[in-house]
């Protein structure tokens, strides 16, 4: 029996509404009804968010395309954005032919430094998209008054982020346009992939849903959202918050035991997606605890230096966060306990 401690596991989670998730299984696949009806859905998640608008799509990475095509984003555009996140927000603007512009990220948050915001806008600068990391908020005060200022509109990257909130208001709400990832393994996670859009702006709304499905004047998609993956997520938003609080509380024990990870702003409500530490030797850890616990590292390889977007721009602590930031397990039913064992028994060096 492999008594290691899983990276995730979503069994608690189903747990707790296998029968309601079997339930509109049968519903949907009774129905004949298959895909262009998403509508309780966008409405439910719009209301959790705290948007007037939700357009279902079939992954993140869809939701941020979709966003910069919203926007107009074409080629010979720049886009800023940051290195220290997953490759598809970088994607996302290079299938519209733009360029990104990186910024470096705080040390403390792992979060844009948008104190040099200012000094990268040029007047090919058409959109900033700044990454909500792992569930942490990404400072948005000088991102909109610069944007603000500019009158360049803001897409904000939440595919980490569902549930996050500051001051009461979530995530994906301050900019124009927020993108969000329904994964699997996300706080609220399809059985497959999915993704949406959220916006208080009815002209963006309209052209993500014609462009979702073969609607556009112009080119566009096959970016639908199936009904039963939407149906799905009906189901598990009910029990979103609570996955949530139960990520809090496991989170709030690796605080107390291990030496706290990164900084989040008092008026954040923190989701919790990864809970990562930074080690200098991060992977001899997760080689070494193998056998004991599956830890991650996310990502060890920041976007520009890809092979597919590779640049020369210097971004020190970019670099620092890739080389030594280590994932733990953080879910509903985690062995908590063991995985601080683990990792106090081995001699490890935090930064």
């Amino acid at each position: 029996m492999d008594t290691r401690v899983e990276y995730y596991n979503l069994d608690r989670i189903h747990n707790k509404c296998k029968a309601e998730l079997n339930a509109v299984a049968k519903s949907v696949i009774n129905s004949g009804n298959y895909v262009l009806n998403t509508g309780e859905f966008e409405a439910e998640f719009a209301a959790y968010t705290g948007a007037r608008y939700c357009c279902a799509l079939n992954s993140g990475t869809s939701a941020l395309h979709i966003a910069l095509k919203a926007l107009g984003i074409k080629p010979g555009d720049e886009v800023i954005t940051v290195s220290a996140t997953f490759q598809a927000t970088v994607a996302a603007i290079k299938y519209c032919g733009a360029t990104p512009v990186y910024l470096d990220i705080e040390a403390d948050t792992l979060c844009m430094d948008t104190t040099k915001l200012e000094s990268k806008i040029t007047p090919r600068t058409k959109a900033i998209l700044p990454v909500h990391l792992y569930g942490n908020f990404c400072e948005m005060g000088n991102i909109l008054t610069v944007a603000h200022a500019h009158n360049i509109p803001i897409i904000e990257d939440c595919a980490q982020a569902v549930g996050t909130e500051w001051k009461g208001q979530h995530a994906g709400t301050f900019g124009d346009i927020g993108c969000f990832s329904f994964y699997p393994g996300k706080g609220l996670g399809a059985l497959g992939d999915a993704g949406c859009i959220i916006t208080n702006d009815k002209h963006y709304y309209d052209i993500a849903c014609k462009l979702r499905s073969w609607g556009g004047e112009k080119q566009s998609y096959n970016y639908r959202m199936s009904n039963l993956q939407a149906e799905f997520l009906r189901v598990k938003l009910k029990y979103l918050d609570w996955v949530i609080d139960e990520k809090t509380k496991v989170a709030n024990i690796y605080r107390k035991f291990l030496k706290d990870y990164i900084y989040s702003d008092p008026h954040v409500q923190h989701s919790f997606h990864i809970y990562p530490i930074l080690t200098k030797n991060r992977d001899k850890i997760i080689t070494s605890l193998s056998n004991q616990v599956e830890l991650k590292a996310h990502y060890p390889i920041p976007v520009h230096r890809l092979p597919a977007y590779r640049t020369s721009v210097s971004l020190p602590i970019t670099e620092s966060w890739a080389k030594h930031t280590l994932s733990l397990p953080i879910y509903p039913g985690v062995k908590h306990t063991k995985v601080i064992e683990a990792l106090n028994d081995y001699t490890m060096s935090f930064l």
